[in-house]
């Protein structure tokens, strides 16, 4: 399908992708009218569309320079790249390339492509040069003439030593670092940095792309370009070509792997060079390359497709740099979009570079075979970082790049071939394995799994489609009238999903709803705020009198949860969650009310029987524990306090302090506590499906059943996860039950799209059941309690006699039960075929759902 085809295979990054998109239009139409700078940024665009995004939010006179000086490099690289320009004629264009830029008429034919077009109309480039400030120009003729003078000594010169290897990566990127510096310290905006840290980042990227592009160097035409020291590599192998062929693969992963222990002697520099910069612009334009440069390397490390081209890309092509499967540092035509926007979206903090570094360490330390020859040493520089990392004390603010939930860090061996899954990236899953095992042997089993992926696929594909017509139905519908006009308006921006699900009810019972939401909403942001001073909080009085007044007195139902709600709210700003009896005390007044509230409302419309109170308040207490369960970093890290409503009856048990779970050392008793939780809510399982079972109407069905389902799928992901307490809240990466502003859109829409029944509803929660059950570890305190709980809820889901309704579509060949695909799938493919991190990735994304 092409690149289109691949990035739809990742809905995760739709939305990054889209931000990306509107930033390509925008840039675009920011090309100035002069025909010379229209040149200069078009050619940009279409030689680094990348770097031509990121340079967008710099300053105008620092994005001109930047914008320049990047293109007279690139020109300059591509008189040094093309092997086929004679050494005599080479050698003068490189050394007086500095001269070059001030004749506003010379140009040069060579290179292909759009470097071509870049070169024989260079003359453009050299016009607007000369009209940069003086002080560009000169940071701008100095870095040229250097780099031009570098490049031309390795021209006759081969990468001997580690220290000519050292000199060249200074000549052709080191020296970019010292002039980029120049250009900011020039705009006035930095400081001017050191120019070891300022060559250590050019040296950085360099160094990643020379490991990259192994294969495309050594199959330059005409003439081999090899930029591998033959001191690395002359230990391992008599010529540098020898690398491509099979039977010297162990010595060329070791070669490669020496390779990327030298690169990561800069990395400490570098992140020195970042967390020094202050302009927020600067930042992101210097930070995005290396995030990308880092997860290249962790790719890259230990892997001989490095040395062959056996996977495609995500793009379609049979051959390729393994590591563009990821990032690509610059040449960055051939980008995996999705990840790209993702990085460009996500980098905006250090705390986000520190996260990025320290994961993709992990991943890439997870891959050191301790019989490589430089294991001790890659370790040891490993080590470093990741201390680097811890010591910013900046990790908990992070978004995540890759996964991490280490009780499945284990080394697998399948068909002659091991993988650490250590940090696995879901969406490099499939892309990943191929290369790591090869093929997989044709077979009944893999056969129905390939039929089985790719149904989800096309669903994860399709659905979003839906979600966003489904969005812009909502958004048609907004009313007319101001307050009404606000009110919906208000909805579609914090809770889009819950919007799209009102859309079904009747005009009456959908406009009380809202109405309701958005009152609570507003009651909870009270609560949330954590900088208000106590004193000053609202006591049960007040929230009555206030949002009295907002809805009118007319509306019983809102006025008697909302003035419950607050009481209770107040009632808790000054208690703390002590016993499990506060615990679903305090659950109760923040959500139960909210369940007998919707049940009010139904029966008022005339369209249900008036649950019970019981029922009614179970149904929102599976919601609101699975939140609190799900949100521990979050709210533990709250600021200007922490927020702390795990009950200490619970995590008494485990702890001293609650925070405590945070740290490394108390990884064991965080997840025994997290089990206690986990099990705590699914005491409500049942009677949520009994309440739903009762549902009349199929617009209140859906409307209730939706958050239930990603519920339950959150919990079975939690579940066991010391992930929930660290680097990020695990869950979140896929389902994410309320203030749904950042849920994962396929699976939003697949679920909205599919939950339509009570078979849909059973057939969830038995299959999330299944896989929380298998997740259950026989040494933990709770284990027997939470296997007879999940052993109860599958039962109800079997004895409603409808599983074989719901939407799943069971392989020929498994030749099982239908109630059964839930723990026979899970089981097959973690014994055989995949890691057990892809395993829930995969039920996650619609094992139960796929049609």
């Amino acid at each position: 399908m092409g690149s289109l085809g691949a990035i739809l295979k990742h809905p995760e990054d739709l939305y990054p992708l889209l931000k990306l998109k509107r930033a390509a239009k925008e840039a675009e139409k920011q090309i100035p009218s002069q025909r010379h700078w229209g040149f200069c940024y078009s050619m940009l665009l279409k030689v680094s569309r990348s770097f031509a995004l990121v340079i967008q939010q710099l300053g105008t006179q620092l994005r001109d320079a930047v914008c320049i000086f990047y293109l007279v490099l690139r020109a300059l690289d591509t008189v040094e790249d093309d092997t086929s320009i004679p050494t005599d004629v080479k050698l003068p264009i490189l050394n007086d390339f500095h001269k070059h830029i001030y004749d506003p008429h010379w140009h040069f034919s060579c290179g292909t492509k759009e470097y071509k077009v870049l070169m024989d109309q260079f003359h453009h480039v050299s016009t607007a040069f000369l009209e940069l400030h003086q002080s560009y120009q000169k940071a701008i003729e100095d870095i040229t003439m250097r780099m031009g003078g570098g490049m031309a000594k390795f021209i006759c010169k081969e990468v001997e030593t580690v220290d000519d290897y050292d000199e060249y990566c200074h000549y052709v990127a080191g020296l970019v670092g010292l002039g980029l510096s120049k250009l900011f310290h020039a705009a006035k905006l930095e400081d001017l940095a050191s120019d070891s840290l300022s060559n250590s980042m050019g040296l950085f990227l360099q160094k990643t792309n020379i490991v990259r592009d192994y294969l495309e160097d050594i199959n330059e035409i005409p003439k081999s370009r090899m930029f591998w020291p033959r001191q690395i590599w002359g230990t391992y192998a008599d010529k540098l070509e020898d690398f491509k062929y099979e039977e010297n693969s162990e010595k060329a992963v070791q070669c490669l792997n020496d390779l990327v222990t030298n690169s990561l002697t800069h990395v400490e520099d570098c992140l020195i060079y970042m967390n020094a910069l202050r302009d927020l612009a600067i930042f992101r334009f210097c930070a995005i390359p290396q995030v990308m440069a880092i997860g290249t390397l962790a790719l890259c490390y230990n892997n001989v497709g490095v040395f062959r081209g056996v996977v495609k890309m995500r793009r379609g092509k049979s051959s390729f740099q393994f590591a563009q499967l990821l990032v690509k540092v610059s040449h960055d035509n051939s980008v995996f979009l999705g990840l790209t926007a993702k990085i460009i979206d996500r980098t905006n903090t250090m705390a986000d570079v520190y996260g990025a570094f320290y994961d993709f360490s992990c991943l890439l330390k997870s891959k050191v075979n301790s019989n490589d020859p430089n294991a001790k040493q890659t370790k040891k520089r490993l080590d470093e970082i990741l201390k680097t990392c811890k010591d910013s004390g900046v990790l908990h603010k992070r978004k995540p790049y890759v996964l991490e939930d280490k009780p499945i860090y284990k080394s697998m061996q399948l068909n002659g071939g091991g993988v650490s899954v250590m940090g696995l990236h879901l969406g490099l899953t499939h892309d990943y394995l191929d290369l790591t095992f090869g093929p997989l042997p044709v077979t009944h089993w893999t056969m129905d799994l390939t039929r089985l992926t790719q149904s989800i696929i096309r669903d994860l594909v399709a659905l979003p489609r839906v979600y966003k017509r489904a969005a812009k139905e909502a958004e048609k519908q907004i009313p007319s009238q101001r307050h009404w006009g606000f009110c919906y308006s208000m909805l579609l921006k914090v809770s889009r999903s819950f919007a799209l699900v009102i859309q079904q009810l009747g005009t009456q019972l959908r406009d009380a709803v809202c109405i309701f939401y958005l009152v609570l909403r507003a009651l909870d942001t009270v609560e949330d705020a954590t900088s208000i001073p106590t004193d000053s909080s609202p006591s049960s009085k007040i929230f009555t009198n206030t949002f009295t007044i907002l809805i009118g007195i007319s509306h019983k139902a809102i006025e008697d949860i909302t003035m419950r709600m607050g009481g209770g709210m107040a009632k808790f700003i000054c208690k703390e969650v002590e016993t499990v009896g506060d615990y679903d005390e305090y659950c109760h007044y923040v959500a139960g009310l909210v369940g007998l509230g919707l049940s009010k409302l139904f029966h008022a419309a005339k369209l249900e029987d008036l649950a019970s109170d019981s029922l009614s308040n179970s149904m929102c207490l599976f919601l609101q524990k699975t939140n609190i369960i799900r949100d521990y970093l979050e709210d533990i890290n709250e600021i200007p306090k922490s927020r702390m409503f795990w009950p200490r009856q619970i995590w008494g048990t485990y702890a001293d302090k609650l925070e405590d779970f945070k740290y490394e050392e108390n990884s064991e008793k965080a997840v025994q506590c997290l089990n206690d939780l986990v099990t705590n809510a699914l005491t409500h399982v049942e009677d949520c499906l009994i309440y739903m079972n009762a549902l009349r109407d199929l617009a209140i069905f859906r409307f209730c059943a939706i958050p239930q389902v990603m519920a339950i799928g959150t919990l079975a992901l939690c579940y066991n996860n010391v992930g929930v307490f660290r680097e990020f809240q695990f869950a979140q990466l896929l389902v994410k039950v309320s203030h749904d502003n950042s849920v994962f859109l396929g699976l939003t829409a697949k679920i909205i799209d599919r939950t339509n029944t009570m078979a849909d509803v059973y057939g969830a929660f038995y299959d999330f059941s299944c896989l929380l059950k298998s997740k259950v570890n026989n040494n933990d305190p709770n284990a027997k309690q939470t296997k007879k709980r999940l052993d109860e809820i599958l039962k109800t889901c079997k004895d409603s006699g409808v599983l074989h309704k719901r939407f799943v579509k069971i392989p020929s060949s498994l030749n099982v039960q239908p109630e059964l695909i839930g723990e026979c799938f899970l089981d097959y493919i973690c014994s055989t075929i995949t890691p057990k991190l892809y395993v829930e990735s995969l039920l996650m994304v619609g094992v139960s759902w796929c049609r």
